[in-house]
């Protein structure tokens, strides 16, 4: 199948939340807040203060849920939409946005792919991750360019308690998959170290549905990371993922008269590589009252094709990055506890970018940033947070974003108002800039990064006595410049493109052990010509429940998941002729999966879960469909 270049992954150091490693490791806790966004801002801030749509999803989550990847998790989350052209591409939207206006983060490191301008998630395993942070809104002020829409922050699972802990999982199914993890992990009175392992083999399916081969997705993992308190004042850490990823896929075809012919069987497979890494040092001064963070990070992701086991094309991309941040508190308190605080940030990046399509060899771009951000609570039940980013530029015009929030939490009431505004811009991937495909694509240096104007308003109800929360938040944003592709190159759009639309979510835990749940998310995206934004669903509804069983030791959940109002481009039936092929609504359709776990003992887990139990036919792309009613039986331990 033709899929847009996205390069491979290899070393990176980047930065690890110091907050997170702190506390897991039992070192002083310099910005431990409880509960915590942890990247809703320049450094992490009470949850309370947050004014913006967010979501967190723990691993007991994710467990409960069953699922085993991180965009069926995703797939959970209100105003996420996921679309997946195979088991071994898969690209993430927040609110009807691209792709590459959403950041993702792992352990604070960004691992947006500079070519290609997103995450491809289908190399990351759930076995090693703690929580998920969903953002949706701008988030420019604090990361810069890619976080537009959003921001999905990923934390992989450190040393939890004191001494030695082990552990591990192994999981078979359909498609031919199995799956096992493990880890050890050591914390102390003044450090932690934590290792994991994963891999997961997928043998597949022959996605053409033709009769040929296989289409397998085999991801091995490690991961390693630590930190160590050097005084009372001064604590150094890091963090290192590596990855290794090879898939089969097929090529495609058009015109044809069926989507379902769109791809056809082909012996093609490819390699990813990826490593992402932190080195840290934070302190804290002022007699606590000034933390301050040093951190490199850095990622290389490389992609390598072959036909029939040839070489026919390559990628790389790097990212490097050095970041300070300091926190002052304006009230005289610790900089971690302060109800109010200033902070600033000074950033410097450089991207590199190579192909062997193309003959330009390497093309890098530096990027330098300024930040300074005000988060405040008051006694009223108000808080606030602003911030300014400037950003230079050496090879397109400079870019400033802003965002100002507020919540009040009304007084003798469980009700929490909310609203924010912010400004927030997309760069250009490398890929659009200097990309090339012989015949089919040349980049366009003369790009702009794309600028956009956001607004929500949102509430938050408690109600039940506390066991049940509805919330509301209805949003627009309104894109200028939007980077678009011609059928051989990029554009910046003329006019502006908007999307604006609702989200809705309730969860009440009804007994001891049952808990329900329900999100709806409505999406009017639009390019300035009125056409529909392709791969933006207008509706989405999820349905959930869990029930505990057998005195606490089991628990078995049901999710149901609708999607309709999809548009897409109708690739199986472009003739090449025109610049780019029609629009075309795709069918709505409804999934339901099952999962279930048993604690055996106090170390040992049992676990199964059935996805899409009446093998509904779905498509989330033209001419790709989803995975069949598939089952997987799994046991863990951990000591």
């Amino acid at each position: 199948m033709i899929r847009p270049q996205i390069p491979g992954i290899a070393f990176c150091a980047a930065l690890a939340p110091m907050a997170v490693l702190a506390q897991d490791a039992g070192l002083p806790d310099m910005l431990t807040l409880d509960p915590i966004v942890i990247s809703g801002g320049l450094t992490p801030l009470a949850a309370e203060n947050y004014a913006r749509s967010y979501t967190v999803l723990t691993a007991d989550d994710m467990a409960a849920a069953g699922v085993t990847s991180v965009q069926d998790a995703l797939r959970r989350v209100p105003g996420v939409a996921v679309t997946s052209t195979g088991d071994s591409y898969t690209q993430v939207r927040i609110r009807g946005s691209e792709f590459s206006h959403v950041l993702v983060l792992i352990d604070g490191v960004e691992a947006n792919s500079p070519s290609g301008g997103s995450y491809l998630f289908t190399g990351m395993d759930l076995a090693e991750i703690d929580r998920i942070e969903v953002l949706r809104g701008p988030q420019s002020t604090i990361y810069g360019s890619n976080a537009a829409a959003g921001v999905i922050s990923i934390t992989t699972t450190q040393a939890g308690k004191p001494g030695l802990s082990y552990g591990g999982a192994a999981e078979v199914g359909g498609l031919g998959t199995r799956a096992a993890s493990t880890y050890i992990r050591q914390r102390g009175e003044r450090g932690a170290l934590s290792l994991s392992l994963s891999a997961r083999n997928i043998d597949g399916d022959d996605d053409s549905r033709s009769g040929g081969d296989k289409d397998f997705n085999d991801i091995t993992t490690a991961a390693l990371g630590g930190s160590y308190a050097l005084t009372d004042e001064v604590t150094a850490g890091f963090t290192l993922r590596r990855s290794w990823q090879e898939y089969g896929y097929d090529t495609t075809t058009s015109p044809v008269d069926d989507p379902r012919d769109y791809q056809l069987d082909a012996p093609l497979t490819a390699k990813r590589d990826e490593t992402y890494g932190a080195l840290w040092l934070e302190a804290a001064a002022l007699d606590g009252r000034l933390h301050s963070r040093l951190a490199l990070s850095g990622m290389n992701q490389t992609l390598d094709h072959f036909d029939a086991g040839v070489a026919t094309s390559d990628d790389r991309s790097t990212r490097r990055s050095l970041r300070y941040t300091g926190s002052l508190a304006l009230d005289g308190r610790d900089a971690g506890s302060a109800d109010q605080k200033l902070i600033a940030a000074a950033e410097t990046e450089r991207e590199t970018y190579r192909s062997s399509y193309n003959p330009g060899g390497t093309y890098e771009r530096d990027t330098h940033a300024l930040a300074l951000e005000y988060q405040g609570r008051f006694a009223d039940g108000v808080s606030v947070q602003a911030g300014v980013r400037r950003e230079f530029n050496d090879v397109f015009r400079d870019a400033t974003s802003w965002n100002l929030s507020a919540a009040w939490q009304v007084p003798g009431q469980d009700l929490r108002l909310r609203a924010a505004v912010g400004r927030a811009h997309v760069n250009p991937t490398m890929f659009q800039q200097y990309g090339y495909v012989p015949g089919a694509y040349e980049g366009n240096p003369d790009l702009k990064p794309a600028r956009s104007l956001n607004y929500e308003l949102g509430a938050d109800l408690g109600f039940a006595g506390g066991r049940g929360l509805a919330s509301f938040a209805v949003f627009q944003s309104k894109i200028d410049d939007m980077i678009t592709g011609t059928a051989d190159s990029a554009v910046n759009a003329p006019g502006t493109s908007t999307r604006k639309g609702f989200e809705l979510g309730v969860s009440l835990q009804a007994t001891d052990s049952l808990s329900l749940g329900a999100d709806y998310t409505y999406v009017d995206a639009a390019q300035a010509s009125g056409l529909p934004i392709v791969r933006a669903p207008r509706h989405q509804l999820g349905l959930r429940a869990s029930q505990g069983f057998a005195a606490g030791r089991g628990l078995a959940s049901v999710d149901i998941r609708h999607v309709s109002g999809t548009y897409d481009m109708e690739w199986f039936a472009w003739d090449y002729t025109t610049p780019s092929p029609a629009n075309s609504k795709l069918p709505g359709f409804t999934t339901v999966n099952l999962a279930a776990h048993y604690d055996l003992t106090d170390e040992i887990r049992l676990q199964g879960r059935i996805v899409n139990l009446f093998d509904k036919e779905y498509s989330e792309a033209w001419g790709y469909y989803g995975q069949g009613r598939t089952a997987y039986v799994g046991v863990e331990a951990k000591w």
